[in-house]
């Protein structure tokens, strides 16, 4: 089988699942699990990696990256999985293209270089402003937790200083979610950023939580870091912030660090886990129950955060007004808002990746770098003018 034929396949499998939800939508159904479809038979546990949210027009994007990088002429070197990635991405643009009305991003190694900022000579700032000036609203979605605006607009300085000169309707298009979830920021006159009052954006579950029972959790996860860096041989520091407990490491460069840091993310996944799990922890509220979270590999550190990237995009959805809906909500149940309008492009979609649970309410993009950010912004701009001149001649 060639790999055109295999990406036919799977986009064919995607948009037969893709149906068989909607008439589960349509017939308002309970989805407790995921439909009898093709896809689901081949990956029984697709449902745990997120949603689909759009068709995927595999066979368009192959043909076009084939005339960018000539697979097809490779006799005895297969596809790589960057390849592949890329030609997955390619397709989400095209697919989400005339209806994407969120734009959240990562920050390191998406926007911008590992632990740099997003300055005025960054290529990614005119496709940005442009996507503000459509109407589209755009976010910085991070791990960085902060109850101050000052250190996100460190990060977004070039894009910030162009946003001085600009009205209302475009500024107050931009956003920060920090901390994963924890706190929200607005575009400003000035380019400055305001924080969002809780009331008015908080989901529920993180309002809910109790700070006895926060205390707990990072205690336990710092003590299970140190002890697993102790166990690797790793030089460390520690870090302690409001919600999150995480180790730096301190050590020289080295092939295998990066790989024991990944075991690191999934070993104190686990300890977390076995002792908060619904059953496991007891609330102060005397109810048993759990607390979301989420751990990865940041590069050179491995950090554990309350909340995760999912509840931050889906708390900003519905501030948005594009869904009506919270995270805590049902996430089984089947809503009619469930559409294409949001794409979060990020660099950590592995098992200790932070991007992963985004998976579950948006559309995305996998990249490993702000070239390849840059690249797939600017070919969504060009299909969201192309598909507008199109509605426009129709």
């Amino acid at each position: 089988m060639s790999l055109e034929d295999a990406l036919g396949n799977i986009e064919d499998a995607v948009c037969e699942h893709l149906a068989m939800m909607e008439l589960i939508t349509s017939e308002k159904t309970p989805a407790a699990s995921t439909p009898d479809s093709r896809l689901s038979r081949m990956i029984p546990n697709i449902h745990k990696f997120g949603k689909f949210f759009t068709p995927l027009p595999l066979r368009q994007a192959y043909h076009e990256m084939n005339g960018i990088i000539p697979i097809s002429q490779r006799a005895h070197v297969p596809v790589s999985f960057h390849e592949i990635r890329h030609i997955f991405n390619l397709a989400q643009v095209v697919a989400i293209a005339d209806s994407v009305r969120l734009l959240t991003f990562d920050g390191d190694k998406t926007l911008y270089e590992d632990r740099s900022s997003l300055d005025s000579e960054s290529p990614l700032v005119e496709p940005l402003l442009a996507l503000l000036q459509k109407g589209c609203a755009v976010a910085l979605v991070t791990a960085v937790g902060y109850p101050e605006p000052s250190p996100y607009e460190s990060r977004l300085s070039g894009l910030l200083e162009r946003l001085k000169y600009e009205d209302v309707s475009v500024y107050s298009n931009l956003f920060v979610v920090g901390g994963q979830c924890n706190y929200l920021f607005r575009c400003e006159k000035g380019g400055k950023f305001a924080e969002v009052p809780d009331e008015d954006w908080r989901d529920p579950l993180v309002a809910s939580w109790d700070k006895k029972d926060v205390k707990a959790f990072l205690d336990l996860a710092a003590d299970t870091l140190e002890n697993l860096c102790n166990d690797f041989k790793l030089k460390f520091s520690l870090v302690r912030k409001p919600l999150a407990s995480g180790v730096l490491y301190d050590g020289e460069e080295n092939p295998s660090v990066p790989l024991f840091l990944d075991e690191i993310a999934f070993e104190v996944r686990d300890a977390l886990q076995d002792h908060f799990s619904p059953a496991g922890l007891r609330l102060s509220s005397g109810q048993t129950g759990s607390l979301p979270f989420c751990t990865f590999n940041g590069g050179r550190d491995v950090f554990v955060d309350v909340g995760s990237k999912a509840i931050g995009i889906r708390s900003l959805q519905r501030y948005l007004g594009l869904v009506n809906r919270h995270f805590v909500d049902d996430e089984n149940a089947v809503f009619e808002d469930e559409m294409a309008h949001t794409l979060h492009v990020g660099d950590q979609f592995t098992r200790a990746g932070n991007d992963l649970l985004a998976r579950k309410v948006a559309s995305t993009l996998w990249v490993s770098e702000p070239s390849e950010t840059l690249f797939f912004i600017k070919r969504l701009k060009k299909e969201i003018h192309q598909k507008a001149a199109l509605s426009i001649t129709n």
